[in-house]
């Protein structure tokens, strides 16, 4: 059945929404109706259309929402490859134009459900259930949350032409076409442009600046959460020093440095970076030219401000990979690593990326956007059986960008840095940045994400030509790579994406 007869047969024009009993009555906003743009082209979805209302912290604010699918076409053939969900939110002003936020998570193959229903939305999560997001960014903005294909809602046409968008280049074409084709659907085309993305969401979302900006586009702004800035290359050894800070600040967390570290995180953290900067990286950069005794001496400090033994610490390289510091912090106890996600969890602590029902309730029911597709990969639907067993989006991705190669790919897998294929990628942002002049840029870093790096992230930025680094703010929050499940961080972080989005001025 295809999904343009199941929304047709379920929505016909306006109609009241119906009673919802039990704790789920208390988890889902009421909507005043819900009516449907219906579709352009033959054979495309219509456009589900809702009002609703949420109160922020800087009073009620009422607003419509559009979800649906969007095709993506062949541009010579007109053939449809991919379907590509997204939920929109948008305030109707007489005023200036409001800036459009495309935003999106990571993975890759990730939904952008994190990012829309724990940071910007309107509606935030809290547990099993949605409340009014007081902080939420729309209002300074409408907002579109973006699945890439095979995630979510979103799927390809047929079962071949997934291999099409899971890679990075069709990934990043795919996106630009859905952003070109959403702006042309609904007459957006003048809203000031920003694009957000976090953990590989960043790499999508910097290299589509870089895309569009060759294209004549204007970009307001960028907002890259915990992904570094791609990019702006840096030796190996900045990476292997910048990331000493994060692994301090864990073992600070877990009191696993010596006592007169343990006093004063902040004294600590200053004090670890120094070293990483003035003798653990030029160091890094003369390996090979180290003494024996030089080499006891810098994986002595190593393992002092990271809370490893010096043992652990490799006396050829001198580097202690994401993998060996996450694997090893506790003695190799594998019950006890440390999460990629967060350097303050271990395996022991859960960790949920998204509550299934919680998310069909609200886009099934609150937003009305009824599917009997499952919303991957929080749901799964039917494999035969028997027959091949389902394997996983992101085991069939390609990092196929210019400069990055099968090995590379391979050493950032067998080590867990992310780096290793970061340094490597084009100069995404730089690029867009030069090409639009005005262009601003907003990276956010968690403190506790072993990926990533607060310090390193300036120190990069501090290499720029002043009229693009003097364009770039840097924040380092209190949490790890999803920095925003920290309370107070998130509130925090929503003001400060509030008030780079106010920055950021008119359609230029």
């Amino acid at each position: 059945m295809r999904l343009s007869r199941v929304i047709a047969g379920a929505i016909a024009g306006s109609i009241a929404w119906t009673a919802i009993s039990g704790a789920q009555a208390a988890a889902v906003q009421v909507p005043a109706t819900t009516t449907v743009i219906p579709s352009l082209v033959t054979g495309d979805e219509p456009i589900v259309v809702s009002e609703h209302h949420v109160q922020t912290a800087r009073g009620p604010l009422a607003y419509e929402t559009r979800v649906g699918r969007l095709a993506i076409r062949n541009e010579e053939t007109g053939e449809v490859r991919g379907r590509i969900f997204f939920s929109a939110y948008v305030v109707q002003s007489k005023g200036a134009k409001r800036p459009l936020l495309f935003a999106w998570n990571g993975g890759p193959t990730g939904p952008s459900n994190l990012v829309h229903l724990e940071l910007m939305g309107p509606r935030r999560r809290v547990e099993n259930h949605v409340v009014d997001n007081a902080e939420t960014l729309l209002v300074d903005s409408d907002l579109v949350f973006y699945d890439p294909i095979e995630t979510g809602f979103s799927r390809p046409e047929k079962p071949e032409f997934a291999q099409e968008f899971l890679n990075m280049k069709g990934d990043v074409a795919a996106t630009v076409e859905f952003i070109r084709a959403y702006r042309r659907r609904f007459g957006a085309s003048r809203q000031p442009l920003i694009l957000a993305g976090e953990s590989y969401g960043v790499f999508r979302a910097a290299a589509a600046a870089d895309s569009l900006t060759r294209d004549g586009e204007k970009i307001a702004g960028s907002i890259l959460i915990s992904g570094d800035i791609p990019n702006i290359p840096m030796p190996v050894a900045f990476y292997n020093a910048m990331h000493v800070p994060a692994r301090t600040a864990a073992a600070f967390y877990f009191h696993r440095l010596p006592p007169e570290l343990q006093k004063d995180r902040a004294q600590t953290l200053e004090e670890a970076t120094h070293w990483a900067v003035a003798t653990y990286m030029p160091a890094l950069e003369h390996v090979d030219q180290l003494a024996d005794t030089e080499r006891d001496r810098i994986a002595g400090d190593l393992a002092r401000y990271t809370g490893l033994r010096p043992d652990q610490v490799n006396r050829g390289t001198l580097v202690v990979t994401a993998n060996h510091f996450l694997e090893g912090f506790f003695d190799g106890d594998r019950t006890s690593k440390l999460r990629e996600i967060d350097a303050r969890l271990t395996a022991k602590d859960h960790f949920d990326v998204g509550t299934p029902k919680l998310v069909s309730a609200y886009f099934r029911d609150e937003l009305r956007y009824k599917t009997d597709l499952t919303y991957s990969p929080l749901e799964q639907g039917y494999m035969p059986t028997p027959g091949v067993a389902r394997r996983a989006n992101y085991l069939q991705w390609q990092y196929n960008q210019d400069g990055v190669t099968p090995e590379l790919v391979a050493t950032a897998f067998a080590e867990g840095e992310v780096t290793t294929i970061a340094r490597n990628n084009p100069e995404w942002i730089p690029n867009a940045m030069k090409a639009d002049k005005n262009m601003k840029v907003f990276v956010a870093t968690g403190r506790f994400d072993p990926l990533n790096m607060c310090e390193g992230d300036v120190a990069a930025t501090a290499t720029l030509p002043p009229e693009l680094s003097s364009r770039i703010t840097n924040h380092c929050y209190e949490g790890g790579h999803m920095m925003y499940r920290d309370g107070p961080t998130r509130v925090q972080m929503s003001r400060d994406l509030s008030e780079f989005v106010r920055s950021l001025g008119p359609l230029r």
